[in-house]
């Protein structure tokens, strides 16, 4: 008789049991470009093109997307559409507090499911998350459990059974200190099928600790994760400039290999990734500015860098045509004297 070997592998959710918002998984910022505004808006709704270098429109698949507001200015709807389609295929709900109450999915195979969060106090966590299928058959849900306001664990419950939990630790100040991540007999793993015989391999435990420190007025966290990597973020604003830097480090080697620097100033954004092959020794890196009429790119790859070659710099111009409020309604990306990309936005005021 022949044997055949088949692996079932069964997703972990470390990103549901992250401290952050479990929500965030059927979120995505994309989707959230170019809402920005003055005043009170109805509505925008936002069309993305993409262009070749002939300035040849792509059959890209990008979405288009709608914003909804309340009459406070207040995000109460989003909706995102396929290209060509009248219909959305995602809808978000906000409630008074701004916070995501329903997700409604529903895909181009007929499939889809409903995301609903539950609050019962002014918190930004929920109490539980529950995710059905479009005929709300409960799919899975999540339970947050609060102490003094700060979630001391989360479980994940799939037809009635715990499957994984986290239980979360923290300072005298209330900051995150360490997050333990608990896979159950029933939780997530490897399934392997050999002949007639069925085994399962949990998935391991894990932890995560963090490091919370001031120098000066730079907040800095340090997330040591279980597999060897400490990740540094360190913050630091004034009345002119946001400043977000995040570094990641091998716990073995001690090298941090990569950096990432955010600089936010009212009218100009940089954005820096540096990669690094041995202390201070820099592999490769890119860097964005971006100013109101134009975005300046400059890089160099490790081939690049190898063959000593000199940096390159591609330079793309932003042509803006604003409404009567003062808002923008299109914004034409101009490289190489050909339009590469090109954002409509049609606005409804009050």
């Amino acid at each position: 008789m022949r044997k055949i070997l088949l692996l079932l592998f069964c997703v972990s959710t470390n990103f549901i049991f992250s401290q952050g918002k479990s929500i965030e998984k059927f979120i995505y910022k994309s989707d959230y470009e170019y809402l920005e505004h003055l005043h009170s808006p109805k509505s925008i709704f936002i069309e993305n093109y993409e262009f070749d270098n002939k300035g040849k429109k792509k059959n890209d698949l990008s979405n288009n997307y709608k914003a909804i507001y309340d009459s406070r200015n207040q995000i109460i709807k989003h909706l995102v559409y396929s290209k060509n389609s009248q219909n959305p295929f995602k809808v978000t709900t906000y409630d008074s507090l701004n916070r995501i109450s329903k997700v409604e999915i529903n895909r181009e195979n007929g499939n889809g499911e409903i995301v609903l969060q539950y609050f019962n106090r002014d918190l930004q966590f929920p109490d539980s998350l529950k995710i059905f299928s479009k005929e709300m058959v409960e799919r899975s849900r999540i339970i947050n459990h609060f102490k003094d306001n700060l979630i001391k664990r989360r479980d994940l419950i799939e037809k009635d059974t715990l499957r994984y939990y986290s239980l979360f630790e923290y300072d005298s100040k209330n900051n995150l200190i360490k997050e333990l991540n608990i896979n159950t007999k029933n939780g997530f793993g490897v399934i392997n099928k050999l002949g007639y015989s069925t085994t399962k391999t949990l998935n391991p435990n894990n932890s995560t600790l963090y490091n919370h420190t001031k120098a000066g007025d730079t907040i800095i966290i340090n997330r040591e994760r279980y597999l060897g990597l400490v990740v540094t973020e360190k913050n630091y604003e004034n009345d002119n400039v946001v400043i977000n830097i995040e570094e990641q480090t091998s716990t073995k080697s001690g090298l941090t290999f990569q950096k990432s620097t955010n600089f936010k100033w009212k009218d100009s954004t940089k954005i820096e990734h540096k990669y690094f092959k041995d202390k201070y020794v820099l592999e490769s890196y890119y860097s964005t500015y971006i100013y109101q009429d134009k975005i300046i790119s400059k890089w160099i790859n490790p081939i690049m860098m190898d063959n000593g070659e000199p940096e390159k710099q591609e330079v793309t111009q932003i042509q803006t045509t604003f409404d009567k409020k003062g808002n923008w309604i299109k914004k034409t990306y101009i490289r190489n004297e050909f339009k590469v990309k090109e954002v409509i936005r049609t606005i409804e005021y009050f």
